[in-house]
């Protein structure tokens, strides 16, 4: 088996206590409770000989990429630590998105800028502007979604072990919503038993986003809006109206304005690695293989799509990935360059902190796949470190 590798030892924080909840609401607003450890259903995923894996210091319990306690004290107790709301995304989005956050092992990114609230918006709103013809869901959501078990999945000769999806898992079920489905539709409005959610994608910044329904006293599904802001998707909620950016994670014009968008962790990774992680996976069973839209978008640095305020900060290659969280009120951000430079065989873990909060950022660069996992366990931060 591979071991992790623990690249640093923030200080000890302050101890938080609550009990642990199925989903979350926005970044800024985790209550403490929701971000506990909670148990998991079913039969957790053992790993192989080259599959990342983790280990609690106190107890001695191994867990997996999924956060999931395999071996050891805490797997009797079915432990399930939380995945974060982290995104995944291009480096330039998150420069131009998120000036004055942290990068990891490096430095403030584009820390002379501040988002303004010109023109009565949330942003400037001269840089809210048209990224599709045709206006409110020129690009058309996909409202009634429809699923195939990972089995039934096999007869998909188009959807191979390496295409991208993003992943949710929640009281033992899990879902896949393949990317080549999202980049021609870029919001799925979904639904799990009582539980109604939103999966939205950018391709342009690259950035998978869970939207739960309920949105604090509004109830609702989302859409396309037809505009971007910094060239990232810009939504807009059915209830009312409000326009939301999606990688900022809040209301930006309407009644829902200066609103944080209530989400819950979503995982950018491969068909085969989250297949392997939730065998008994349902996929999205709509579209596959559509073609990339943008062509050679994804590999030509220079080209942001349009202009963006501020220019993205040369830290990194604009297209390469980085995935980052907001706690608190405060920004983190890792930088998949350095995951790969930094940690043994270009997989390991990372201890950290994101203001307050303690965190685990597991990777794997194999697919490559980047979670963001909560260390809190009944009130107590769990350490984490590699297997002796």
């Amino acid at each position: 088996m591979t071991f992790a590798r623990v690249l640093t030892m923030a200080s000890l924080g302050a101890a938080c206590a609550g009990e642990a909840a199925p989903a979350g609401p926005a970044p800024e607003t985790l209550g403490v409770g929701l971000l506990q450890a909670s148990t998991y259903r079913g039969e957790p995923f053992l790993p192989g000989p080259d599959d990342l894996w983790f280990e609690e210091l106190a107890t001695g319990t191994r867990f997996n990429l999924a956060g999931q306690a395999f071996e050891g004290p805490l797997a009797a107790e079915r432990v399930q630590l939380t995945v974060l709301p982290a995104i995944t995304a291009f480096w330039f989005a998150w420069s131009v998105h998120y000036p004055g956050a942290e990068v990891w092992k490096r430095r403030v990114n584009n820390a002379e800028h501040v988002i303004g609230t010109t023109g009565g918006c949330g942003v400037p709103c001269d840089e809210i502007i048209s990224g599709c013809p045709g206006g409110r869901d020129c690009i058309r959501p996909i409202a009634s979604a429809e699923w195939a078990t990972a089995e039934q999945a096999r007869a998909f000769a188009t959807l191979t072990d390496d295409d991208r999806v993003l992943g949710i898992a929640r009281n033992g079920l899990a879902r896949a919503y393949p990317l080549d489905a999202l980049w021609t539709h870029e919001v799925v409005n979904d639904t799990w038993g009582t539980w109604e959610l939103s999966v939205t994608y950018c391709p342009l910044t690259g950035s998978g986003v869970l939207a739960d329904a309920a949105q604090g006293p509004v109830h609702t599904r989302f859409g396309v809006s037809g505009n971007l802001w910094n060239s990232n998707l810009v939504l807009y909620d059915h209830a009312t109206e409000s326009q939301w950016v999606q990688m900022r994670l809040v209301g930006v014009t309407g009644p829902r304005q200066g609103a944080s968008l209530a989400t819950a962790g979503l995982v950018d990774t491969t068909w085969g690695t989250w297949r392997r992680l939730y065998p008994q996976t349902e996929v999205l069973a709509e579209r596959y293989n559509e073609p990339y839209p943008y062509g050679s978008y994804r590999e030509r640095h220079g080209d942001t799509f349009r202009v963006t305020n501020p220019p993205p900060d040369p830290l990194y290659p604009n297209k390469s990935y980085a995935i980052g969280l907001t706690a608190g009120g405060h920004t983190k951000i890792w930088a998949f360059a350095e995951l790969y430079q930094r940690l043994e065989g270009d997989r390991g873990i990372v201890e950290d902190w994101v203001g307050d909060l303690p965190v685990l950022v597991a990777f794997d660069g194999a697919g490559p796949t980047a979670v963001v996992l909560s260390r809190l366990r009944d009130g107590q931060e769990l350490r984490f470190g590699p297997s002796p």
